[in-house]
């Protein structure tokens, strides 16, 4: 059965296990349910601590090419904000500065002795506190926090040019979000419908730029960061992973749910992923979990026998299988089918 990816919210016929050119990770890649938190979502694939990651995550927002093109197009971008009008009751001695509010004229003249000169006027003046603006002020501050995650811990002084270039979108970003055009601008996450509003208006050009940036914020890595991050062990595990994936749903003739993220391990229906890196903290199983089973590869440097019986410590009463060839792997789930039929 042909695996399926997520590609802009639509899944499209992949390869499977085996065939030529068929890579794991980017089957896995394509099954993670979006949108997702990059740090927490890489810390389960690799089995790195998600604030380790927080400043690689960073780094990759602040000096991506969305960031520059929304940088270098924000002074184009303030001449032309879109705006609305509102009105607002404003005290006027001796001068009409819009429609006279009576009601509210006469109790000013009535607490305030001799004053027949004095309006309620309903001034108008223009809003910039609106949808398409504070999709702009988002993703400028989201840009701002990325370039301190990306610096925290790095010397102020550094005068690598990468750490420059970050520190300088930063100071931008924080600047322009307090222009005097935005300065008031609510600080909100955009929804669909604020920024379908700012794709479809009038002015939509000028947000252009801060839309990209934040559809970048959204999935701000991708495959091959991750795939620069993975061990030898991690590598096979994946591989372990996607093919009982695949073996399952051959047997099922349905495809498994997404793979969402819940407290650093990866979950898909009856499949649980658990990263290596993360038996330190003495509190999990590495490996593939297949509703009762435990299934794993041997580490490296290690002989199947020594494997098998530290495979057999760590799982405690869990039934388990250790696996080195597609055959058994094939053995190890229609054993873990065997046992949750056997219920």
């Amino acid at each position: 059965m042909a695996n399926t990816r997520h590609i802009e919210g639509e899944r499209r016929l992949e390869l499977s296990p085996g065939d030529v050119g068929y890579d794991a990770l980017d089957d896995l890649w394509g099954r993670l349910a979006r949108p997702f938190e990059a740090a927490s979502t890489i810390g389960a694939l690799i089995g790195i601590s998600p604030k380790d990651l927080d400043r690689q995550v960073g780094l990759t927002v602040a000096n991506s090419p969305e960031a520059e093109h929304l940088l270098d197009e924000f002074p184009r971008t303030v001449r032309s904000l879109a705006t609305s009008m509102k009105t607002h009751a404003e005290r006027c001695v001796g001068e009409l500065r819009g429609p006279v509010l009576w009601s509210e004229t006469m109790s000013a003249r009535a607490s305030t002795f001799g004053a027949n000169d004095v309006y309620v006027c309903a001034t108008p003046s223009r809003a910039y506190d609106i949808d398409e603006n504070q999709v702009l002020k988002w993703a400028l501050v989201k840009l701002n926090l990325a370039a301190e995650s990306a610096l925290e811990g790095v010397s102020s002084h550094s005068e690598e040019l990468v750490y420059r270039k970050v520190r300088r979108a930063g100071n931008d970003a924080g600047r322009f979000s307090e222009h005097p055009s935005m300065a008031r601008v609510s600080i909100r996450r955009p929804n669909l419908r604020t920024l379908k509003r700012t794709r479809s208006g009038k002015k939509s050009h000028a947000y252009l730029p801060a839309i990209a940036f934040i559809r970048k914020l959204s999935e701000p890595i991708d495959a091959a960061f991750v795939r620069r991050l993975r061990d030898p062990h991690t590598i096979r595990q994946h591989e372990l992973l996607m093919t009982i994936v695949h073996l399952l749903e051959d047997h099922t003739e349905n495809h498994l749910p997404e793979f969402r993220i819940e407290q650093g391990a990866l979950y898909a229906g009856p499949v649980q992923y658990h990263n290596h890196h993360r038996l330190a903290d003495g509190k999990v199983q590495s490996g593939v979990v297949v509703g009762q089973l435990l299934v794993d590869v041997p580490p490296e440097g290690m002989t199947f026998e020594d494997a098998e019986r530290e495979m057999a410590a760590r799982a405690g009463s869990r039934h388990h299988r250790l696996v080195r060839t597609p055959g058994d792997i094939e053995r190890a789930v229609n054993h873990a089918i065997e046992l949750a039929t056997s219920d």
